[in-house]
């Protein structure tokens, strides 16, 4: 039977981020859990996580799960392996993260609600970012569960654009 859940840790182009695995943390560390949910949103969640690590002393991690069809081969996604590592590289690179060590975790999995919750430490701080709707969304689905099996969930929602903000 094949594994559920590949974990990615190819070091990408830039060296500053950490591409270590949850067995390589101390026990005693805090740490802050940023879910990639979409470029857009996952910067509005580490920026909320930097605020939280700063109050807190703690490490920010951006978890990313990513869904591959039952229809591939497990080890190959949808998008690409290097490209979306670039992606979280670029993303907690960001200036305004340096002082936080931020890492970068990309999981391929079957399913992204269990990947998350084998990785996860019990009672894991846990921030996430998506559009608040009155139906519920993946984000809003990923919260429940995360909640559900005792992990601490920060849902930050995602303002509207408005049509002065845009170019």
């Amino acid at each position: 039977m094949e594994s559920q859940c590949i974990s990615a840790t190819e070091k990408p182009a830039q060296p500053p981020v950490g591409w270590d695995t949850a067995e390589e943390l101390g026990p005693g560390q805090l740490e802050v859990n940023v879910i990639f949910t979409d470029p857009q949103a996952t910067v509005v969640a580490l920026k909320t996580a930097g605020s939280l690590a700063r109050h807190l002393g703690a490490f920010i991690r951006l978890r990313a799960a990513i869904a591959v069809p039952y229809a591939l081969p497990p080890n190959a996604p949808l998008v690409s392996v290097p490209f979306t590592e670039r992606l979280l590289s670029d993303l907690v690179c960001r200036p305004e993260l340096s002082t936080f060590e931020p890492s970068a975790h990309l999981y391929l999995c079957r399913d992204q609600v269990d990947t998350l919750l084998r990785v996860l430490r019990p009672n894991s701080l846990v921030v996430v970012c998506g559009r608040k709707r009155w139906w519920p969304t993946p984000e809003r689905r990923k919260v429940k569960a995360l909640r559900s099996k005792g992990h601490q969930v920060v849902f930050v929602a995602l303002k509207r654009r408005k049509k002065s903000d845009l170019p």
